[in-house]
């Protein structure tokens, strides 16, 4: 699990907020924008999509697999992040996002009934068109 914990913490999973944000203050969002983080939030981390999946398997040391992307994508899709453009540019290689084949196990294994292989679709396409 070390290795996931790792994997994990390199996504960043927390609100970077922009330079010169007042701290302590609350940010609030729109109910609209806190409904596209819905299914998103949720994840218990334990691991079970990312054990289920073939590419997380073979890759473990390189992809990040469906649960630490789940979790990317929950701070890429909050509205009051300021970085998502280097959250977008620290998933951008070969191995990361690109090893997801969309086989879906991790859908099926997630007890939560979350499905991480739409997350993962969704950096996909936020990166087609960045």
């Amino acid at each position: 699990m070390n290795n996931f914990y790792a994997q994990h913490k390199s996504v960043q999973p927390w609100l970077n907020m922009p330079e010169g944000a007042e701290k302590g203050t609350e940010n609030r969002q729109s109910k609209e924008d806190r409904a596209k983080l819905d299914g998103l939030y949720e994840c218990v981390l334990c691991a079970c999509c990312s054990t289920s999946c073939p590419s997380y398997w073979w890759n473990a040391d390189k992809y990040l697999g469906p649960a630490v992307l789940l979790q990317a994508y929950r701070w890429i899709a909050d509205s009051r992040d300021s970085t998502t453009k280097e959250r977008l540019a620290f998933l951008n290689d070969a191995y990361k996002v690109y090893r997801c084949h969309t086989i879906m196990n991790c859908a099926q294994a997630c007890p939560k009934h979350l499905n991480p292989g739409k997350a993962i679709q969704q950096i996909k396409s936020h990166l087609a068109h960045a």
